[in-house]
């Protein structure tokens, strides 16, 4: 019975562990332009579908976040210009952190 009961509980654990939500945390640089703001991870850009959480920032500022990769973003508009800028894919930013 004690042996089923750790068995359980190691189950248990395991489980609830692997239902947290980890979102990859990296330092990043701002860019924006017309199209958007974007983030530069490891020579990337990322389109940030929630951009008001860079307004803030200035292009080439570096940040330190955690986010999540989507697959597409509502808020994405049209650019107000020309420019075509290309990214390797969009994400949603959860947090800004401290450095």
């Amino acid at each position: 019975m004690k042996k089923l009961f750790i068995l359980f509980l190691a189950t248990s654990l395991f489980a609830f562990t692997s239902c947290s939500k980890d979102f990859l945390q990296v330092d990043a640089i701002v860019e924006k332009n017309c199209t958007g703001s974007y983030l530069k991870i490891n020579d990337n850009f990322f389109y940030v579908c929630n951009s008001e959480k860079v307004a803030s920032y200035s292009s080439g500022q570096t940040i330190s976040v955690s986010y999540e990769a989507l697959e597409g973003c509502k808020s994405k508009g049209t650019p107000n210009c020309d420019l075509n800028f290309n990214y390797e894919g969009i994400i949603e930013i959860k947090e800004i952190l401290q450095r």
